[in-house]
C-alpha cells in the first residue's frame, strides 16, 4: 500500500488549535534521555509550529534550533517565540544544513515515520552531534497503535503501521549508523477521563495527521462507523492513558 504525505502547509492554520500543548511529561523525559542543560547545545529536527523548543527553552534555557520543512508552520513557530531566542531554519532533515559535530542533543517528536530516507536522516543527526551527544526520537511502537482508540477507525491502522517504522528497526538503524547504548523506553500518561463527545469532536477535527491522509468519502464513512464504536464501547466517557516510545542512542 503506497501511504501519501501529510501536507503541513495545508493545516498549519488550524494545527495548534486541534492539537493539545505538549504535556510536561514528554518535554520532561527529551530534557532527561538528551541530558539537556542550561549550556546545551539542541536541534528539533521536524519542529513543527514551535511547541517542544519553545517549552525546552523555558524549562532549561539551553541554546536551540528549530528545524522544519513546511514554511507555513515554521511561520506560526516564529511568531510564539517572543523572546527570539530560538533560531528557526527552514530544512530537510535529509541534508541537515549545519557543520559537523554542532550539537549537544539532537531530538524528534512523532516525526520519523514522515521521513522518506531514515538511515539519510539519522547519519545527518550522527554527523551534526558533538561526541558523545544524544538523539532522542519520540515515536509510536506498533504494540500501542494496535491498542489506541483510533484502530477502531477503519483504514487508518492499516496506514500508521505503513508509516511508523517498528521500534527494533529503529534501534537497528541507529546501531547501524554508529550510535552506542541504543535503548528504549515506553513512557506512558493517564489523562484522566473526558467526554466521549468531546473526543469525538477532535477526531472530526482531524487532530492527527494521519485522519488527513483519508479522502473526504473515506473519512466520513469512517468517523460514521467509529462514532457508533466508541460511544458503544465507553459511553459518556472514556478514559486516554496515552503513551510514547523513546529510542535513545549516543555518538
Amino acid at each position: 500500500m503506497k501511504v501519501p504525505k501529510t501536507n503541513y502547509s495545508q493545516i498549519a492554520k488550524h494545527y495548534d488549535q486541534l492539537r493539545p500543548a505538549p504535556q510536561d511529561l514528554w518535554v520532561s523525559k527529551i530534557i532527561q534521555y538528551g541530558a539537556i542543560n542550561w549550556n546545551s547545545t539542541v536541534l528539533d529536527v521536524g519542529c513543527g509550529t514551535g511547541r517542544f523548543p519553545l517549552r525546552i527553552l523555558a524549562l532549561k534555557q539551553p541554546s536551540i534550533c528549530g528545524l522544519e520543512p513546511s514554511n507555513e508552520m515554521l511561520k506560526n513557530a516564529v511568531v510564539k517565540d517572543e523572546a527570539k531566542k530560538i533560531l528557526w531554519i527552514r530544512g530537510d532533515a535529509h541534508r541537515l544544513p549545519f557543520d559537523d559535530s554542532c550539537f549537544d542533543c539532537v531530538y524528534m517528536t512523532l516525526v520519523i515515520h514522515h521521513l522518506g530516507n531514515k538511515e539519510l536522516a539519522l547519519r545527518e543527526i550522527y554527523r551534526t552531534l558533538k561526541d558523545k551527544g544524544t538523539c532522542v526520537i519520540m515515536t509510536n511502537s506498533h504494540y500501542r497503535m494496535k491498542r489506541h482508540i483510533l484502530r477502531d477507525f477503519p483504514r487508518l491502522m492499516a496506514i500508521d503501521l505503513k508509516r511508523f517504522p517498528p521500534v527494533p528497526h529503529i534501534k537497528k538503524m541507529m546501531i547501524e549508523v554508529g550510535f552506542k547504548n541504543v535503548h528504549y523506553h515506553v513512557v506512558k500518561h493517564d489523562e484522566g477521563y473526558t467526554s466521549t463527545e468531546e473526543y469525538l469532536e477532535r477526531v472530526k477535527n482531524r487532530y492527527i495527521s494521519t485522519l488527513t491522509l483519508l479522502s473526504e468519502e473515506q473519512f466520513q464513512k469512517g468517523f460514521k462507523v467509529f462514532t457508533e464504536r466508541v460511544k458503544r464501547k465507553h459511553g459518556e466517557r472514556l478514559r486516554r492513558i496515552t503513551g510514547f516510545d523513546f529510542v535513545v542512542g549516543r555518538k
